[in-house]
């Protein structure tokens, strides 16, 4: 199938492949099927990568997401839209992807003579498979309407296959094109004309009268006018002239209308994905962006990085021997080579093992960037060696502490970075700069490898988590502090996994969705429960084993992974929603169980 079912994130953005890299956005796009609009994939958004076409919808971006891989698509066409039609940018698929249209030849619709007739015992003039139908005859002739002149009709032309675009060569007298249809007549004629003599003296040869079975079959095309029965291929009726339908034109026909009905409507209503050919494919742009997306849809159909997802690695240079290792030798020979060596150990091992990294090194710099080819192909092996170069450059430095862990971490998880080049110009743009960055937050947020919110127990402060998006994005692209809040706030809007919470105080945190003050009063009762088996690390006056202890903020937010201002919050909610109450002392604030709404049970005795 042309059209394919397409994963989406936890963002509701496109799962890149693997090698898979972003090209361009762009909102407001719609899906046509030929000249016609499929409905629900009217309102969506355009991904273009490396490696598919992709649009997701914003209604229903789980049902409504297909894509399009970019090594189905034969060519792109732009269409610049003219008044109220909007631009539109159409992929049509390889012949393989096509409905099959028949053989290239005439059609063998209608049995010869000679193939009606019961196989005769003996004949060695048969042939068991009908084999194609030849090509017209050099003495095919078509006569020029305005001069008259015989002109020989192409060795090459197959009547079958003409379309309006066919070719033709000029009258060699004076010069003007024929009409098709002369060509095709002609051609018809003198094909039908040797066959006829063929089928005749191959009858002749086996001793019988030629059989008309053939020209008997349920095949044959009857005249609307004189109801003569004409072989399929012709276009005019032989006795009167009348135009016929060809066994190829309605072969065609037949092929455009399928699963279509005839109606004015503009829109169809059978599933894309459920068809097994498809014509073509066309996003319709209505805001915009889709000069952009011409001309990077055609660059990445003319790099073909899929190409590249299954290639064999590159072979690397010895820097002893000078061969190379493409990955494939036998292990009897590794070890041959392997004995030959001298096996040094200890001090002079490890120097000699440095030497030799080093030159390999300088062996795959070397080569990568000899030219653009070469260091398109060696990208991979130029930025683990960068990563580890400034790696080594941060050992001894300051750059140790878990910021920068967690920044280095995160780094490989933004590479769905939507910058504002990937995007098209319009009124939208800006929203749609907006809207991209706040997916690709959520997914980042989101994302198991990094574990954004993990590691800060669940939740985070906006400012903090700006700090550590723009550290990780390493100086390149950074999000203002005003882009960064707007994409957050987008976060209900687009119905995404994470939501930006506001406490009383005015600050600003991230957190989960499934993330309540129930759950969160929940966990802090809890501990506090735990804090009863545990004595003070002071005397205490009061039963703490009944009673437990008071907390402070500063120990909430070692036990829970908050910062400071997150867990003072948290505190304060659970206080105020009337789980916990507070005591004010010298040693500073503590937040206790409130045991003035709920006393512990206990026995007691009165005596008068």
């Amino acid at each position: 199938m042309f059209l394919h079912q397409l994963d989406l994130t936890t963002a509701l953005r496109p799962s890149l492949l693997p090698e898979e890299t972003l090209l361009f956005v762009q909102d407001a796009v719609g899906l046509y099927e030929g000249k016609y609009k499929i409905p629900q994939y009217q309102n969506g958004q355009a991904y273009l990568t490396s490696h598919r076409a992709c649009y997701v919808d914003h209604d229903e971006p789980r049902k409504f997401s297909v894509a399009v891989n970019l090594k189905d698509v034969e060519r792109p066409e732009f269409y610049a839209g003219f008044l109220k039609s909007s631009p539109k940018i159409t992929l049509y698929p390889k012949p393989s992807k096509r409905l099959s249209r028949g053989p290239a030849g005439p059609p063998l619709a209608a049995p010869s003579p000679s193939s009606a007739t019961p196989e005769r015992h003996g004949s060695p003039s048969r042939s068991l498979a009908p084999s194609p139908a030849p090509a017209p005859p050099p003495s095919a002739t078509w006569v020029c309407p305005i001069c008259s002149f015989s002109n020989p009709v192409p060795s090459n032309f197959d009547p079958a296959a003409a379309n309006a675009r066919t070719p033709l060569p000029p009258c060699l007298a004076c010069g003007i094109k024929p009409p098709l249809v002369h060509v095709v007549k002609a051609a018809i004629a003198a094909m039908t004309n040797r066959q006829s003599q063929g089928g005749a003296s191959e009858s002749i040869t086996n001793g019988g009268v030629p059989s008309t079975a053939g020209n008997t079959g349920s095949d044959l095309f009857a005249c609307p006018r004189c109801t003569f029965r004409n072989h399929p291929s012709l276009l005019t009726c032989e006795m009167c002239g009348a135009s016929l339908l060809s066994a190829a034109d309605k072969r065609l026909e037949n092929a455009k209308s399928i699963a279509r009905a005839e109606s004015p409507g503009p829109s169809i209503n059978n599933n894309p994905l459920q068809q097994e050919t498809i014509e073509s494919i066309k996003f319709s742009f209505r805001g915009g962006g889709e000069k952009i997306f011409y001309e990077r849809l055609k660059n990445a159909l003319v790099q073909r990085k899929w190409l590249l997802q299954s290639a064999p690695p590159i072979p690397k240079p010895r820097p002893a021997s000078g061969s190379f290792e493409d990955g494939y030798a036998s292990t009897s020979d590794r070890a041959a080579v392997d004995s030959g060596r001298n096996r040094i150990v200890g001090i002079a091992g490890l120097e000699r093992r440095g030497l030799e990294q080093r030159r390999n090194n300088e062996a795959v710099i070397g080569g990568a960037f000899e030219d653009l080819e070469a260091l398109m192909t060696s990208a991979k092996e130029i930025i683990a060696l960068a990563e580890s170069f400034a790696s080594q450059a941060n050992i001894g430095a300051n750059g140790s502490s878990e910021a920068s862990a967690l920044a280095s971490q995160s780094a490989a998880a933004l590479g769905l970075v939507t910058t504002k080049d990937m995007l098209g110009s319009g009124s939208g743009s800006e929203s749609l700069y907006v809207s991209e960055l706040s997916r690709n937050l959520a997914e980042w947020l989101t994302d198991d490898t990094s574990g954004i919110l993990k590691r800060e127990g669940g939740i985070m402060t906006l400012v903090d988590l700006w700090a550590v998006f723009n550290r990780a994005r390493g100086g390149v692209e950074l999000v203002s502090p005003a882009d960064f809040e707007k994409a957050a706030r987008m976060w209900d809007k687009l119905k995404l996994p994470v939501r930006l919470r506001k406490f009383k105080s005015g600050l600003l945190v991230v957190q989960g969705r499934d993330r309540t003050d129930e759950k969160t009063i929940a966990s802090l009762l809890a501990w506090l429960r735990e804090l009863h088996n545990y004595p003070p690390e002071t005397g205490a006056s009061w039963d703490w084993r009944t009673y437990g202890r008071g907390v402070t903020a500063q120990e909430t937010a070692e036990r829970f992974g908050w910062s400071v201002g997150v867990a003072t919050e948290e505190l304060e909610m659970a206080e105020e929603s009337g789980a916990l109450c507070r005591e004010q002392g010298l040693d500073g604030l503590r937040f206790w169980e409130n045991w003035l709404v709920k006393l512990p049970t206990c026995t007691s005795t009165l005596t008068i």
